[in-house]
């Protein structure tokens, strides 16, 4: 029985008679315009990804979907791009439309506050507040409350390390779960 089917595989991978690659229907131009619309949807993806960050950082606040499409002059493709960006799920919008979270920033004000300097940031939950000042190398302090009791919790990260006494971090809900409902989690 397998020596069938290894026959069979070795016959199926003959070479056509004819040289010419199969297109499936379409053109050559047809396939080189597809490919360069992906291209330039990926390039476009990449700076929007860029200017949100960028704008986290520098002004501790998302951009508005109006801020980003009168910096890109396009909003239909600037809607496009973040429903591709949500995919990746490190982008939620809120109902609205506007900007949910840019993990691991907020846009949001958060029980989950990051100072670090002169500058205030939010996380949606202690893993994201913990990855802002790793994102940005910065010391920082995360002024958290405890889930169940709201006890004031003072969190200092210095050179990338967590200072302070031994604690834990109580994810509820497993990492598998997470985006099936990510304002739950």
């Amino acid at each position: 029985m397998p020596e069938k089917v290894v026959e069979g595989n070795r016959k199926s991978h003959r070479p056509r008679s004819d040289s010419r690659p199969r297109l499936s229907g379409r053109s050559q131009p047809d396939i080189r315009n597809r490919y360069q619309r992906h291209k330039i949807g990926a390039n476009f993806d990449a700076r929007l990804r860029l200017f949100i960050y960028r704008n986290f950082i520098a002004k501790c606040r998302a951009p508005s979907i109006a801020e980003m499409a009168k910096r890109f002059k396009w909003r239909q493709q600037v809607d496009r791009a973040l429903q591709r960006l949500c995919a990746s799920h490190a982008f939620v919008l809120q109902e609205n439309g506007e900007l949910w979270r840019a993990a691991p920033f907020s846009a949001v004000p958060t029980a989950f506050p990051v100072k670090i300097g002169n500058r205030s940031y939010y996380g949606n939950c202690i893993w994201d507040a913990l990855g802002i000042p790793a994102m940005l190398a910065q010391n920082a302090r995360i002024d958290a409350s405890c889930g169940c009791c709201n006890l004031e919790m003072l969190l200092k990260v210095k050179n990338g390390r967590l200072q302070g006494p031994k604690g834990w971090i109580h994810i509820a809900v497993p990492a598998r779960d997470w985006y099936k409902d990510i304002v739950f989690t």
